[in-house]
C-alpha cells in the first residue's frame, strides 16, 4: 500500500501507514455497523419497545400487588432486555472485522518488524503497534463524532429510548 512508502523514513512510513490503515479500518467498521443497524432497525426498535412496555406493566402489577402478573411481565421484559443487549453487542462487534483483515495483511508484510519498548525487556510487533493506532483513531473518532453527518442513530442509542429512527 502506497501510504506505507509515502514518508522517506522507513520507521515514519511504518507508523504513518499503520495510522492510515487504522483510519480505513475504523471507517469500514463504522459503515458496517451503520448498514447492519439499517437492516435490523425495525427488529431493534420492536425489542426496545417490548422491553419498555413490559417493564411498565410489571411496575403497574407491582403497584397493585399482583405478584403473578409482575413475574410474568418482568420475565418478558428481561427477555426483551437480553435481546436488546445482545443486539447492541453484535452491532458493536460488527465494527471489528476490518481489524482482523488488516492484521492478516500486516502479518504477511511486517511479521519480522519489532520495536524495543523503552524501560522494558520486551519488544512490540505489528499487532501491538496496530492495536495502539486503532485505539487512538477510535478514541479520536468518538471525540469528534458529533461533528459529522454519518453519526447514525445506533450511536445515539440509549436503553429505554422509545424511537430509534
Amino acid at each position: 500500500m502506497w501510504f506505507f512508502r509515502f514518508p522517506s523514513s522507513p520507521v515514519t512510513g511504518y507508523f504513518f501507514g499503520l495510522l492510515v490503515l487504522a483510519i480505513i479500518s475504523v471507517l469500514i467498521g463504522e459503515l458496517s455497523v451503520a448498514m447492519a443497524y439499517r437492516l435490523n432497525r425495525d427488529l431493534i426498535s420492536d425489542t426496545v419497545h417490548d422491553m419498555d412496555h413490559f417493564q411498565n406493566l410489571s411496575i403497574q402489577a407491582l403497584k397493585v400487588r399482583d405478584k403473578a402478573a409482575f413475574r410474568a411481565c418482568n420475565s418478558i421484559a428481561n427477555d426483551a432486555y437480553g435481546k436488546s443487549f445482545f443486539s447492541m453487542v453484535t452491532l458493536s462487534a460488527a465494527s471489528l472485522w476490518p481489524v482482523f483483515l488488516a492484521l492478516g495483511w500486516l502479518q504477511f508484510r511486517f511479521s519480522e518488524v519489532t520495536f524495543p519498548m523503552p524501560l522494558m525487556n520486551f519488544t512490540a510487533g505489528y499487532i501491538a503497534t496496530f492495536i495502539f493506532c486503532y485505539i487512538l483513531v477510535r478514541f479520536v473518532l468518538n471525540k469528534i463524532r458529533h461533528r459529522f453527518s454519518f453519526n447514525t442513530s445506533f450511536h445515539q442509542y440509549t436503553p429505554g429510548q422509545k424511537d430509534l429512527t
